[in-house]
């Protein structure tokens, strides 16, 4: 009898232990991100690199994705609105512009972190941001024009006037005169991220007046004053990432900004539950931002400008290279 009563008592214990794992599994949830850029997925820079990172976040986070591209200022709010009525755990708005939408219907949905790229944007409760150092890519850049110029005139053509570009700008600045004091640096800002005729103009124009490195940070126009490079059998940096295989003949190097990585991190923690809303800065350090060289090119940069690339790399992981210090006052935010 004793022996009924106890297999009795055992195989209840189970039947909880079995109802107990079934709401377990019921609960939990799927995790759900959402991109908002407003360009293309496919532009080859800017936009593609979150697109990117949220693929990596697909794949090693098991995440369900949803990506708005293209998005207007004036549709904002409504698209973060609907991301989060969705339920979205993380809506990513890319770029500093998307802060004050963020901003603005954080407090209706508490349950969502809402995180803005290249922003130093929180409300300390589920609004953060992530941005790269981007003083660092562009001094990274800078360094390799001056190092690698015959004429010391080298030049840098930004696309949008915004702040993640102009400060890739200052960096370039900075860089080239860390190498080279008396260089003449050439800058521009095109106002376009698309048009690649007008950056190549602005190559040409830079290229005329003795450039012979040119560095550009404008998404998928940059592709112009990669091909102004060829044309003219000059140097051309990239930024973001370098498409090597398409300019082969001019595109020399570019800095790897992974903001696909951070994307990553940040969408980890918040699945994990341990991000915290508030204002984060990765650079060279992190391993975000770093400096590549075209293999089809990598034979053109002799072994003592990439041993005094190395020398740089150094000197900014360990701040003995501190550019928020050398750049002006207003661009050290």
């Amino acid at each position: 009898m004793m022996k009924k009563v106890l297999f009795l008592v055992i195989a209840i214990i189970a039947a909880i232990a079995l109802v107990g794992c079934g709401k377990t599994a019921e609960k939990e949830e799927t995790f759900k991100v959402a991109l908002v850029i407003n360009g293309s997925k496919t532009d080859g820079g800017w936009s593609q690199i979150a697109y990117d990172g949220l693929l990596k976040a697909e794949e090693k986070l098991d995440a369900e994705i949803s990506v708005s591209e293209n998005t207007k200022a004036s549709d904002f709010e409504k698209v973060f609105r609907t991301y989060a009525k969705e339920g979205n755990n993380l809506v990513i708005g890319h770029g500093f512009e998307f802060g004050d939408a963020a901003m603005a219907v954080a407090d209706e949905f508490p349950d969502v972190m809402f995180v803005i790229t290249s922003s130093t944007v929180t409300n300390g409760k589920n609004v953060g941001s992530v941005s790269n150092f981007n003083l660092q890519a562009g001094f990274l850049q800078g360094s390799l024009a001056a190092l690698m110029t015959k004429t010391n005139v080298v030049g840098s053509i930004g696309g949008k006037e915004i702040p993640t570009i102009v400060k890739t700008l200052v960096g370039f600045d900075l860089g080239a005169k860390y190498i080279n004091p008396k260089i003449k640096v050439l800058s521009a800002v095109t106002g376009d991220g698309d048009d690649a005729n007008k950056s190549k103009e602005q190559a040409l124009s830079f290229i005329s007046q003795g450039a012979d490195v040119l560095m550009a940070n404008a998404n998928a126009a940059g592709r112009g004053v990669y091909v102004a490079a060829e044309e003219k059998g000059v140097f051309a940096i990239a930024s973001i990432s370098g498409e090597f295989d398409a300019y082969s003949k001019g595109l020399i190097a570019s800095t790897k900004v992974d903001m696909s990585t951070s994307i990553l991190q940040v969408a980890e923690k918040v699945q994990k539950g341990t991000y915290k809303a508030g204002a984060e800065m990765y650079g060279v350090k992190e391993g975000i931002v770093a400096l590549v060289y075209s293999p089809k090119l990598e034979s053109k940069i002799s072994k003592d400008v990439q041993d005094k690339m190395d020398d740089i790399k150094d000197k900014l992981t360990s701040g003995e290279i501190d550019v928020i210090k050398l750049a002006p006052e207003q661009y050290r935010k």
